[in-house]
């Protein structure tokens, strides 16, 4: 049976974890948005993914209409107990995080995501090998 193929993100595993790298470089517009939300939820579906990734390597901008994919994501991995941490996030992404309170500046608040800076600190991070305080700094 062939792998699926997703238009947006890069789904891969690596040491146990779902790592999603976003294909694109401006998240913006309804139809982007409603197109990851299909993509996130029929990976995790698809993997049973309760620990998952979110590269942004790609990224330099986020517009308000791609939290939506975001917040469906998260709250289909809390459902089943899961984590989702974001990574590599461009200095403009994470502004823009931080002003609507997505993220925590101090990443010691109840901000909805957890960011670290890179996939392997991301992966280490959601399997138990570095304590939360070694964020974005």
């Amino acid at each position: 049976m062939a792998e699926p193929t997703y238009r947006h993100i890069q789904p891969e595993i690596i040491d146990g974890i779902l790592v999603l790298r976003l294909t694109e470089i401006q998240l913006q517009g309804d139809n982007l948005a409603d197109a990851l939300r299909e993509e996130f939820l029929a990976i995790a579906g698809q993997t049973g993914g309760r620990k998952i990734v979110v590269d942004f390597t790609s990224v330099e901008y986020v517009f308000s209409t791609a939290f939506r994919p975001f917040l469906s994501l998260r709250r289909r991995i809390q459902e089943t107990g899961g984590q989702m941490v974001f990574c590599n996030l461009a200095p403009s992404v994470v502004e823009v995080f931080r002003i609507v309170r997505l993220i925590s500046p101090d990443g010691v608040s109840t901000a909805p995501f957890e960011v670290q800076p890179n996939v392997p600190a991301a992966v280490a991070h959601l399997n138990g090998l570095v304590h939360p305080l070694e964020s974005l700094g």
